[in-house]
């Protein structure tokens, strides 16, 4: 500070006024500085926004990731909470008021019915039939058919070996001597290659059943009939009319229409002749009542 002595010997402050002025335009000088600075700042902030949205406008949009699943998934090894709901819907008539046993196998049937499984389906059905007490009695008709629809494949299609070998044609042989030989018929030798064996080579292999057991039961009151092929069902087959012959067991003979005649059993023709084409001479046809 400065002082300077007056008149009557008072001492004056003489800078004062001035460092008041100076203050003030300092204050201003300070506001305008603030001022700029944030004008500065905003300008510097709306330039990095831009940017950021420049680039971002040039990425590709992502589809935001799937939500979680849920805590108990469906293949979750936990067993599924209890759920308050309608009842469980009824087992379908092929199952419903069966022993366990029947139900798994008829479960199981379907299941080889669904993947074309022809042995599985045949085992199935076998031990169906077979069960004690017969719980699916209502059922066996249908059963049987598709067992005997599905037998005549193996053994024609198939050439199942439980059923057919092959032979090899030696010096001499004819078909009807290979037929006769194994106790097969030369309809079911041809059918089983290819439908002609008039004239066979030597040295060549044919397919031929090993000498096969038929049997036939003619069912008077169910006019239906059994074959039986080695002791077991092979197909069922349904009669036209009455069975006019009386009960008792029979044989086939090299003319199969006396055996029919004499039986009094007439079949469809298809049916006729698939029993010719399987049955040899001295197979066995019985009638019975049932």
């Amino acid at each position: 500070m400065a002082f300077a002595r007056g008149k009557f010997g008072v001492e004056y402050n003489t800078t004062r006024q001035r460092d008041d002025g100076s203050s003030g335009l300092g204050w201003v000088f300070a506001v305008v500085a603030l001022v700029t600075l944030a004008s500065f700042a905003w300008t510097l902030a709306k330039r990095f926004v831009d940017e950021r949205n420049e680039r971002d406008a040039d990425r590709p949009v992502v589809a935001p990731a799937p939500a979680a699943p849920a805590p108990v998934p469906a293949a979750s090894n936990a067993p599924p909470p209890v759920v308050a709901g309608p009842p469980a819907p009824a087992l379908p008539v092929t199952l419903r008021n069966r022993p366990v046993k029947a139900q798994n196998l008829l479960m199981r049937l379907e299941e080889a019915e669904r993947r074309h499984d022809v042995e599985m389906t045949v085992t199935t059905i076998e031990q169906l039939r077979a069960l004690p007490g017969s719980p699916v009695a209502d059922i066996d008709d249908e059963l049987a058919r598709r067992l005997g629809a599905l037998n005549v494949l193996r053994l024609f299609s198939d050439r199942n070996g439980q059923w057919v070998k092959q032979v090899t044609v030696k010096r001499g042989d004819s078909a009807s001597r290979i037929a006769a030989e194994n106790g097969s018929t030369l309809a079911s030798l041809a059918r089983l290659n290819g439908g002609n064996v008039d004239k066979i080579v030597l040295g060549s292999r044919l397919y031929v059943m090993d000498h096969p057991r038929f049997n036939l039961v003619i069912h008077r009151r169910t006019r239906t009939a059994d074959l039986s092929l080695n002791g077991k069902f092979f197909r069922r087959y349904d009669l036209v009319g009455e069975v006019r012959g009386e009960t008792g067991a029979y044989e086939m003979s090299s003319n199969p229409r006396a055996i029919w005649r004499k039986v009094g059993a007439e079949f469809r023709p298809a049916d006729r002749a698939e029993l010719e084409l399987l049955m040899p001479a001295g197979a066995r046809v019985l009638v019975a009542e049932m």
